[in-house]
């Protein structure tokens, strides 16, 4: 029972410790990388939900057999929403388009100009912002 068990013991206890080594150094970095995902997962619903948009008024003018449209939004939310990254959809048909700001702050309004659309007729204007929020606006040329 002398050099045998402490050499087994040895053994053992150095089993252990690669082990550890090897779980910390494989598990821990997984673990922070799926709090920093959920971090932002939690930072963009928080967005979400204090992000807020309303169509106003949407304006048309006749350009030959086409229409320009301007549409007013204002931001009624509480987040800063950059333009360039929002989608604006006449009757679900992406749109390109310029605005008067690149960035809409909170309580502000900002004017969204489309140019040379066809048709007539009843339309549905809806924009959405970078973190999904939406809002429609109905009317007929």
């Amino acid at each position: 029972m002398g050099y045998s068990t402490t050499i087994a013991i040895a053994i053992i206890g150095l089993s252990i410790f690669i082990c550890v080594d090897i779980f910390t150094a494989s598990v821990l970095p997984s673990i922070n990388s799926y709090d920093t995902s959920y971090q932002a997962t939690v930072n963009r619903k928080i967005d979400a939900l204090q992000t807020a948009i309303n169509i106003t008024q949407v304006t048309v003018t006749s350009y030959g057999l086409n229409y320009n449209h301007s549409i007013n939004i204002t931001n009624t939310g509480s987040i800063t929403i950059d333009t360039s990254k929002c989608m604006l959809l006449i009757n679900g048909i992406n749109q390109q388009f310029t605005c008067s700001v690149s960035f809409l702050y909170p309580e502000k309004t900002a004017y969204f100009n489309i140019s040379n659309i066809p048709g007539d007729g009843d339309k549905t204007v809806k924009i959405i912002t970078e973190n999904g929020i939406e809002d429609y606006f109905d009317y007929t040329i």
